[in-house]
């Protein structure tokens, strides 16, 4: 590595290294963050901590990961969660302690509900991979969070998804109220 990082950088970002490996974050968001360690002292800190290796495939997208208007709910409080958090505007830097915090706070409420692998079901984010797409993709202008004057919340808008730039929980509330109509003769 370079001869200008001091030591005390290089301790700070061995520590965040591990905060993120430890998490299971893949060395490839790492490195693209920390710039002191190589990626493969990245890959031999995350095997070192979980006793295998990363896992391989393609990268998830934030356009991917909701799965459907249920999972809005918990992406949207998810993402708010880390906005209230964040001590940069979030939609130009990320701020990795607020992800850090937010994503403990969220799997410590949900434990029980997100399943380790897949199929990971409706409450989304699922892992720390797709935690930190999603901070990625407030950053990158992906994905917002919007008011809704109708119901009164915050609602996350996923550009590009396979669903439309609306409050996803009032198009929730209006599918149930019109499934759920009794037939007049």
């Amino acid at each position: 590595m370079s001869a200008w990082y001091t030591y005390e950088d290089r301790l700070k970002d061995h520590y965040l290294a591990y905060q993120l490996l430890k998490r299971k974050l893949r060395p490839t968001f790492v490195k693209a963050h920390i710039k002191t360690i190589s990626q493969h002292e990245l890959k031999a800190m995350y095997y070192a901590i979980h006793f295998h290796g990363p896992s391989n495939g393609q990268l998830p997208l934030a356009k991917t990961i909701p799965a459907s208007r249920e999972s809005f709910l918990y992406l949207t409080l998810f993402l708010s969660i880390y906005q209230i958090t964040s001590k940069v505007n979030p939609q130009s830097r990320m701020d990795v302690p607020a992800i850090l915090f937010t994503w403990d706070y969220f799997h410590r409420s949900y434990e029980h509900l997100i399943p380790e692998e897949r199929p990971y079901g409706k409450i989304r984010p699922a892992n720390f991979n797709e935690a930190w797409v999603l901070a990625q993709g407030m950053r990158e202008g992906q994905v917002v969070l919007k008011y809704c004057p109708r119901c009164r919340h915050n609602y996350a808008v996923f550009y590009e998804s396979k669903f439309r730039p609306v409050c996803q929980f009032c198009e929730l509330a209006d599918a149930n109220v019109n499934s759920f109509r009794p037939n007049t003769p």
